[in-house]
C-alpha cells in the first residue's frame, strides 16, 4: 500500500453523531414549514370568520415573509443565516400576532394556537446544525426571542400575557432530542476504534505483504536461479560461481532485504491536527454521497500548522467539499496534500460540470467568501482553475510553523 496514494478508511461510527444530527435539524427545519403552510388555510378561515376578510393579507404576508427566511437558512445554513431568521422572524412573527389580535383580542381565549404558530417556528431555527450542544443552544436562543416577542406582542395588543404552550412543547422536544443525541455521542466516544491503532495495523499488513514480495523475489534471485546454474553445469563449479553461491547464502542468511526502504516517522499528536480534521470531513462526505480520494503527503512530510490555520485549512476544505456536493454534478473528488519548506498546500480536484469564473458576478459570493477571504485573512493564498464541462481544481496555500 503506497503511502503517498490511499483511500483513507471510513470510520462510520466516528461521524454518526454529526450526521444524525444533521438530519435532526433538517428535520425540525421541514416541520417548520409544514406548520406554516398548514397555518395558510387556517388564517384564512379563522381571522376570515371571526374579524372580516380585510384582516387576512397582514398575517398572511407575515408568514410568507417566514417562510422566505426559511428558504434562505435551508439553501445557506450558517450562523449569520439563524441570526438573520431570529431577528427579522421575531418581527414579522410580532406583525403576525397584533395583526391578529388587534381586531379580535378574544381569539386567544379559543385560538392561542393560531397566535402562536410563528413564534413556535422560531424554536426550530437550526439548520445545518452538526453538534447536539449547538442544537441546544440555538433551541434555548429560539425559544427566548419567540417568548419575548409573544409577551410584548400581548403588551402591545393589550391582552393578558399569555404565550401558549406551542413554543414551550416546541422546546421542550428539541431539548430532549439533542440531549438524546449528545447522551449517545458520549457513550459511543470510548467505543469508536483508535485510529492510531488503525493506521499501525493497516501499515503491519502492508509491511508484510511487502516482505511477502521481497522474500519472493529473494528466493527467485538467488535460490531457483542457483539450482539452476547446478543442474545446467557440464563440469566442476569454477570459483566465480561459488562465490557467487557464497553471496547468495550470505544474502539469505542475513536481514537486511527485509528491512523497509526507509525509516518510520514518528508523528506526535499536535502534528496530527489537519489529518485528522480532514479524515472526519471526508467520512462525513461519504455519508453524504460523496466520494473524496487523499493523496500526497510522504512519511517525511510533516507539516506543523497552527490551530488557527488548521480550522482555516478545514473550514475552506469543507467549503470546496460542499460546492461540489451541491453545484459540480459529481460524486467523487480528489484531495491532493504536500508539505514545503514553510507552507502547506491543499488541492481540491473535481471533473464536475465546471462554471465560467469570468461570468460569476461580482456579487455572487461562494467560493470567494468562503474559501478565498478566509485562507488570505490567515495569509494563505488561493487559485481557482474552471471552465464549463472541465470540472474545477481549487488550490489552498496556508503558512506552516515548521516542517520536517
Amino acid at each position: 500500500m503506497s503511502p503517498r496514494n490511499a483511500r483513507i478508511a471510513v470510520l462510520p461510527r466516528a461521524v454518526a453523531s454529526e450526521v444524525t444530527t444533521l438530519s435532526v435539524s433538517r428535520a425540525g427545519w421541514a416541520v417548520a414549514v409544514a406548520i406554516l403552510v398548514i397555518d395558510i388555510p387556517i388564517v384564512i378561515d379563522m381571522v376570515g370568520r371571526r374579524s372580516g376578510i380585510e384582516h387576512i393579507p397582514v398575517p398572511l404576508a407575515a408568514i410568507g415573509g417566514m417562510l422566505a427566511l426559511l428558504a434562505y437558512t435551508g439553501l445557506r445554513p450558517s450562523t449569520r443565516s439563524r441570526v438573520v431568521f431570529l431577528v427579522v422572524g421575531a418581527l414579522l412573527a410580532g406583525v403576525y400576532q397584533i395583526s391578529i389580535l388587534l381586531p379580535d383580542p378574544a381569539i386567544f381565549e379559543t385560538g392561542s394556537y393560531i397566535v402562536n404558530r410563528p413564534a413556535f417556528v422560531l424554536v426550530l431555527v437550526s439548520p445545518g446544525i452538526v453538534r447536539p450542544l449547538a442544537g441546544l443552544r440555538w433551541s434555548a436562543i429560539g425559544y427566548a426571542v419567540a417568548t419575548t416577542t409573544l409577551l410584548v406582542c400581548d403588551v402591545i395588543a393589550g391582552v393578558p400575557l399569555m404565550t401558549g404552550w406551542g413554543p414551550t412543547i416546541a422546546f421542550i422536544l428539541s431539548v430532549t432530542t439533542y440531549l438524546v443525541l449528545a447522551g449517545i455521542s458520549a457513550s459511543q466516544r470510548g467505543q469508536l476504534p483508535d485510529l492510531q491503532r488503525i493506521e499501525t495495523d493497516t501499515r503491519r499488513l502492508a509491511l508484510e505483504h511487502q516482505y511477502e514480495q521481497r522474500a519472493a523475489a529473494v528466493i527467485h534471485d538467488t535460490v531457483l536461479n542457483d539450482l539452476s546454474v547446478v543442474m545446467n553445469s557440464s563440469g566442476p563449479i569454477d570459483d566465480r560461481v561459488r562465490s557467487r553461491f557464497r553471496a547468495d547464502v550470505a544474502t539469505l542468511g542475513g536481514a537486511a532485504w527485509l528491512r523497509e526502504t526507509r525509516e518510520s516517522v514518528d508523528v506526535a499528536d499536535s502534528d496530527a491536527a489537519l489529518r485528522n480534521e480532514l479524515v472526519g470531513l471526508i467520512s462525513e462526505m461519504q455519508w453524504r454521497g460523496l466520494t473524496v480520494d487523499l493523496t500526497g503527503g510522504s512519511d517525511e512530510e510533516i507539516a506543523r500548522l497552527s490551530p488557527e490555520n488548521v480550522s482555516t485549512a478545514t473550514a475552506a476544505v469543507r467549503a470546496c467539499l460542499e460546492n461540489v456536493l451541491n453545484h459540480a454534478e459529481t460524486a467523487s473528488v480528489e484531495l491532493v496534500l504536500s508539505a514545503s519548506a514553510g507552507s502547506v498546500t491543499i488541492m481540491v480536484i473535481d471533473q464536475g460540470v465546471g462554471f465560467d469564473i469570468e461570468a460569476v458576478p461580482g456579487d455572487r459570493l461562494g467560493l470567494r467568501a468562503s474559501v478565498v477571504r478566509r485562507v488570505e485573512d490567515a495569509g494563505g493564498t488561493v487559485r481557482i482553475w474552471s471552465k464549463p464541462q472541465s470540472g474545477t481544481s481549487v488550490l489552498i496555500t496556508l503558512p506552516s510553523e515548521a516542517t520536517q
